[in-house]
């Protein structure tokens, strides 16, 4: 809650419903909309179960910012409800309009600041809608594809008595998830079984433990190859199973020798720029959500498009390859022959070795480009957390231009270990990490994130929040002195440019930095800065004990 002389009558409420001894939601104090919004986003994607923001009308609705756009892209459960200017005026009316700021904050069109952003949204005009539109947000939010609602409420409307007769929050189901149609399955059945080398590409379908051991029984048991969408920021298969690609290269490579190409729960399968399928791959589709309504140049080529839940899409594929023998033979054969050849020669179908933690490469910078290098290596920091992070530990990235390198080099092995914004509004990491550590308070919580998204972040407000809360977390700034995800596109674009040659892109460089580490330490946080390798581990054991 971000209160405001709109909230008023919910904040007594808080009081007097405690007092009669009637169980309500946690209301947790927020410091900042933006990061509250971020923390219920990471809450909502430990959980399932919907969260809720209260914030004030139009001006803290847009506090939210890019949290929003994250959260609709990310598929995230959340209710956002706003105040809203109060509509009496007159002397004795309950809420009535007391003050200047009543007529400051009436905008033409509240819900138009998010309508591009929200599931659905709505403004309660009356008592006698108010439970029944709190139950609507919450079915819409968390109903597959999920996603944020938004609800505005006056304060007039909440001091008046509330209509009890009218009102109804139950009875508002949640649909089953979809599955595939038995034709549909008959379909994709086919083109596996006529597939010699098929790619599984996935961002959520194994975000559920069900999801995850799906994908990877799927991937053994019916010899596919599975590759992360490049939006993705869950563990969808372990990063030590053998039929998974971590490097960017063995992704594009499987993707441009594939003959068949499974696309489920995926926005972005592939970069056309970078990498795609030969002319010649099928694509098949599966998605909550195929047509992509919301995204209005998403033209991906597509062979068959399916709607189904991905997860649950996947486990019909992997019953009916455990029946094959009966029920589809040419694709037991299918799958026999192509895990046969897998393990004939693992290196014709598996991944490139992987390389030392080292200092990275050029990274396609251009000749004359000569961008400093830090003094630790981002490999080298990810080599460092490998060894002392457990398993069970949830990782927040938002690491921007070294996402790549996490991909490829973090070991998460379980799943539900590995989260992110999902899209690519910066300032998620603090308030994500937040949410996680609220949801799962026994667990540890590692956020890693890039100098200009940590300060996008907020952080004052997410560390005095952590601190305020009791819910500590470590944060690993990546300090590349600025916005390199901003600087690069300057040195690809004109690659014998001016801005390559003197190795600077105007904008992009923090000349006076914050003291990241006083920073940390003014918000009741421990703080060190790392300039060498060598500290890496003594520094991330002591700030993993500081946790506790």
């Amino acid at each position: 809650m971000n209160p405001g002389t709109d909230s008023a009558p919910v904040q007594e409420a808080v009081l007097v419903l405690r007092d009669l001894g009637v169980s309500i939601p946690k209301v947790v104090s927020s410091t900042f909309e933006a990061v509250s919004l971020a923390a219920a986003h990471g809450y909502f994607e430990v959980t399932g179960r919907p969260q809720c923001l209260f914030v004030h009308v139009d001006a803290g609705t847009q506090n939210l910012g890019a949290m929003l756009h994250d959260a609709f892209r990310d598929l995230a459960g959340v209710v956002v409800i706003a105040g809203r200017t109060p509509y009496a005026e007159e002397k004795g009316a309950l809420g009535a309009r007391s003050n200047p700021i009543h007529w400051q904050q009436d905008v033409a069109d509240q819900l138009g600041i998010v309508r591009g952003y929200a599931k659905w949204a709505f403004e309660v005009v009356s008592p006698s809608v108010l439970s029944r539109a709190v139950g609507r947000a919450l079915q819409l939010a968390i109903s597959p594809p999920a996603g944020p609602c938004y609800l505005t409420i006056s304060r007039d409307v909440l001091m008046a008595p509330p209509d009890l007769a009218a009102g109804r929050v139950g009875r508002f189901p949640v649909p089953a998830r979809p599955a595939l149609s038995r034709e549909a399955l008959t379909s994709i059945a086919g083109e596996l079984s006529r597939s010699a080398r098929p790619l599984l590409v996935t961002s959520r379908a194994g975000q559920s433990p069900e999801g995850f051991a799906t994908v990877a029984a799927l991937a053994e048991r019916a010899g596919i190859l599975v590759a992360e969408g490049a939006e993705s920021r869950s563990v969808n298969i372990s990063t030590d199973n053998p039929w998974c690609l971590r490097a960017a290269a063995d992704v594009r490579t499987a993707l441009e020798r594939a003959d068949l190409v499974l696309l489920v729960e995926c926005d972005v399968p592939w970069v056309p720029m970078q990498s795609e399928p030969a002319a010649g791959a099928r694509v098949v589709q599966i998605d909550a959500d195929p047509a992509k309504a919301t995204m209005p140049l998403w033209s991906f080529p597509v062979d068959m498009s399916f709607q189904a839940d991905g997860a649950t899409a996947l486990c019909q594929l992997l019953d009916l390859v455990d029946g094959a023998e009966s029920l589809a033979p040419a694709l037991a054969r299918a799958c026999a022959r192509r895990v046969g050849r897998r393990a004939r020669s693992p290196a014709a179908e598996g991944r490139s070795p992987r390389p030392p933690a080292g200092r990275p490469p050029a990274d396609g910078r251009p000749a004359g480009h000569h961008e400093p290098r830090a003094g630790i290596t981002p490999e080298e920091v990810v080599c460092a957390l490998n060894a002392v992070l457990d398993p069970d530990d949830l990782v927040v990235e938002e690491a921007v231009t070294n996402r790549g390198v996490l991909r490829e080099h973090l070991d998460r092995t379980r799943p539900g270990t590995l989260y992110g914004p999902g899209a690519p509004g910066l300032g998620w990491a603090l308030g994500g990490a937040l949410g996680l550590k609220l949801a799962a308070p026994r667990r540890r919580v590692v956020t890693v994130c890039g100098d200009g998204s940590f300060l996008f972040a907020v952080p004052t407000s997410a560390l005095t929040m952590a601190a305020e809360l009791e819910a500590p977390f470590l944060v690993v700034v990546l300090d590349n002195g600025g916005y390199r995800a901003s600087r690069l596109p300057v040195f690809e674009l004109f690659p014998e440019g001016r801005s390559a040659s003197a190795g600077e892109a105007v904008g992009t460089t923090f000349a006076r930095p914050p003291d990241y580490v006083a920073l940390a330490r003014a918000c009741h946080a421990h703080g060190e800065r790392v300039e060498t390798a060598g500290e890496l581990p003594g520094a991330f054991e002591r700030a993993l004990s500081a946790l506790e």
